[in-house]
């Protein structure tokens, strides 16, 4: 966020995004971390659509989808015939509450 990348303590350092207070459920796998952008502190505060699937030993963005909707939930894993998917809870106050299922890639 802006009060911390122009803090006057910062100056010439170059910080690379740092996110925002947000709350979001987090998935860890053995070599991937999921996020969402979260729900917001507040009902009626911000929170963001984009999901994305990090490196987990870099932090890494290696993929990242709009959601459509906010997320509202922890993110969910399942396989069905040896395919792996991620479930994510999503809504908004003027949006209705859906399940958004996501396959990974082999």
């Amino acid at each position: 966020p802006d009060y911390v990348t122009n803090h006057e303590k910062l100056a010439g350092i170059d910080i690379p995004k740092t996110g925002h207070e947000e709350r979001a459920g987090l998935l860890v796998t053995k070599s991937l971390l999921f996020a969402g952008e979260g729900s917001g502190l507040y009902a009626m505060s911000g929170g963001g659509s984009k999901f994305r699937a990090h490196d987990k030993s870099t932090g890494g963005v290696l993929a990242e989808i709009d959601l459509g909707s906010r997320q509202t939930g922890v993110p969910m894993t399942y396989a069905i015939n040896g395919k792996q998917y991620i479930v994510v809870a999503t809504g908004a106050p003027n949006r209705p509450g859906e399940l958004v299922a996501i396959a990974l890639r082999e």
